[in-house]
């Protein structure tokens, strides 16, 4: 579901640090946005989409992007990391939220994560600072034909703020994740390998080997920091 370009359709927002990527550890503002064009097997935030589970009207709303902006703002400066379910599903929507934000004198810092399926518009690649782009590989169970797009991965490969952070399970799924990358122009320096993980124990088990498996390829590991944290609590 995607909202009109005056409207965001909203799951939460809360400020915590980032938990994955280049900017591990920095506080920041997430916004989560609802709606998601994957279905990843093993996603920890089924309730922005999966509404065969989960109630729509209860885990999302449509906001106007000043009353978005308004929110945002009253968690004070900083950091602004766009997640969701896909928020590149809501762009538009996006870019007339960095312009709210400049009129209230609350510009930020934008980073946003997204799958890496839906290509950014020029509008939506002025607004962001850094792109952090996971694509996912056959571990989420999503046809490869939708979660694979080479046009969009080679377009954030040529950007020079995304960084590709990979969700793996297992030492085959870091294999396809370098395959992935290199393929489609990911240059090494830009890739993470990340533990499959959605509480602090299974991300105990499995970050060893993820370590071992990134710099046996010569990559960047990244943490959960929020998974070893937190376990699997929502709004951190």
């Amino acid at each position: 579901m995607t909202a009109s370009p005056r409207h965001l359709l909203v799951s939460e927002r809360f400020r915590t640090i980032q938990g994955e990527g280049r900017s591990v550890g920095m506080p920041a503002v997430f916004l989560r946005l609802g709606g998601c064009n994957l279905r990843c097997a093993w996603c920890d935030t089924k309730y922005t989409w999966d509404w065969s589970q989960y109630d729509r009207a209860k885990e999302t709303s449509k906001q106007t992007i000043e009353d978005v902006a308004r929110g945002v703002a009253s968690e004070g400066p900083g950091r602004l990391v766009v997640t969701g379910g896909e928020p590149m599903l809501q762009q538009n929507g996006l870019v007339a939220l960095a312009a709210a934000l400049e009129a209230l004198g609350a510009a930020r810092t934008w980073e946003v994560e997204t799958a890496g399926t839906i290509a950014p518009t020029p509008a939506m690649r002025r607004v962001v600072a850094q792109w952090n782009v996971s694509p996912k590989l056959s571990g989420s169970g999503n046809d490869p034909e939708r979660a694979v797009r080479p046009d969009v991965l080679r377009a954030f490969a040529a950007l020079d703020h995304a960084w590709f952070k990979f969700v793996v399970g297992d030492e085959d799924e870091a294999d396809e994740a370098m395959a992935l990358a290199a393929a489609h122009g990911v240059r090494a320096d830009r890739v993470l390998l990340m533990p499959q993980a959605t509480d602090a124990e299974a991300y105990r088990a499995r970050a060893p080997a993820v370590v071992d498996w990134a710099l046996s390829r010569g990559v960047g590991f990244s943490p959960r920091a929020h998974v070893a944290i937190w376990g699997g609590r929502r709004g951190v």
